[in-house]
């Protein structure tokens, strides 16, 4: 083996090996022991704090695959370790970003990877949920300070996106046009055009990286997250910017051209009207999309697209709504009557999500009207 190569491979493998003494140590402080000790050569530039919050229940299975998913979606942005709360809904995950110097090439990254996240829990596990971001911070010995101040991803990134909101809007909207018309090879000669008037190379170049993933979902929704950026080099763009991202554009064209013409939300609104008239059905993310011939991510897109909620949480309303109108009406049904007929055949697990929705158990729910 040539000494270079060897050389290159014993570093690889001492950088993985404090990653991983990193992480432990992460693991540790986030499970409440505060004594860990940071290895000594654990190079990071922040901290920072993320938290991703199921919409319905998770099952035990559910939880360890999305702790199993943690080191690959994040994988990007630096290394990572993960804790369920108490109650099994909310994953609280701390980062050490040691990939990228700058901070506006680390929001761009964990943009990314916080998508990749949600993907993963959506596609692989038919489970929506909410991710939230908290500012970079210093002493990860601090993380519990910075567990308030968090925000929805979609806020958070129309705060910190080095592209101005008026500014992202007209961008966006001239790249929804172009797309929707499926005149691709001009994505690349609009951003260029942009970047002539721009001073700050580097962060719009980064700006534009979700710019151009939310303007190709509004239209091509199928795509995933890993398809389109499989010609991105994030580490290529710190070092010229303008030319790997308007590679990347010349990359995706032929994804692009690939792609059938939008799929309306017609069978969308079948599914929506389907289950508001039977929501007993065993409806599932994965079932549905295969029937209506769509991929579980762009049927989660379209979804999204038509009623403004995820899919799972338009289900857990509906059938939460007819488990109240069914204890409140003096019927007198039994909780295995009322969970069957709201599509939950475990009981207990009914119990679990009515809970999480209204505060209360179907008993005291029910109590209530009995009492009036």
């Amino acid at each position: 083996m040539p000494l270079l190569a060897f050389v290159r491979m014993k570093e690889m493998l001492m950088a993985t090996e404090r990653e991983l003494a990193l992480s432990r140590t992460m693991a540790a402080l986030l499970a409440g022991h505060p004594g860990a000790e940071m290895p000594m050569d654990a190079d990071v530039y922040a901290w920072r704090l993320i938290r991703w919050e199921a919409d319905v229940p998770l099952t035990d299975d559910q939880r360890e695959a999305l702790l199993e998913g943690i080191d690959v979606t994040l994988a990007p942005a630096g290394v990572a370790a993960a804790l369920f709360a108490a109650d099994g809904d909310v994953m609280t995950i701390m980062l050490a970003l040691n990939r990228f110097p700058a901070k506006v090439h680390r929001d761009t990254v964990l943009w990314l990877c916080a998508h990749s996240l949600m993907d993963h829990a959506s596609v692989n596990l038919e489970q929506d949920g909410t991710m939230f971001i908290g500012e970079e911070f210093a002493d990860a010995a601090d993380w519990v300070n910075h567990l308030a101040p968090m925000r929805e991803i979609t806020d958070w990134w129309r705060r910190v996106s080095p592209i101005e909101g008026a500014k992202a809007h007209a961008h966006r909207t001239s790249l929804q046009t172009s797309i929707k018309r499926r005149q691709y090879s001009t994505m690349g000669g609009y951003i260029s055009r942009v970047l002539r008037t721009e001073t700050a190379l580097a962060p719009v170049c980064f700006g534009f990286v979700p710019l151009v993933i939310e303007a190709i979902w509004s239209q091509h929704g199928e795509l995933s997250l890993q398809t389109l950026t499989r010609g991105l080099s994030l580490t290529e763009m710190t070092r010229h910017p303008r030319e790997a991202l308007l590679a990347w554009l010349n990359a995706l064209q032929p994804v692009l051209r690939a792609c059938p013409p939008s799929v309306n939300a017609a069978p969308v609104e079948r599914v929506i009207e389907s289950i508001k008239a039977d929501c007993s059905l065993p409806y599932s993310q994965a079932n549905l999309s295969k029937s209506l011939g769509l991929t579980p991510a762009y049927f989660c897109r379209l979804f999204h697209e038509k009623t403004g909620q995820h899919f799972s949480t338009f289900l857990t309303r509906t059938r939460m709504e007819k488990a109240q109108y069914l204890l409140s009406d003096g019927q007198n049904l039994s909780l295995a009557e009322v969970s069957a007929a709201c599509g939950y055949p475990n009981k207990s697990y009914f119990c679990q999500v009515f809970k999480k929705y209204t505060g209360m158990t179907p008993g005291e729910f029910e109590s209530t009207y009995k009492d009036v």
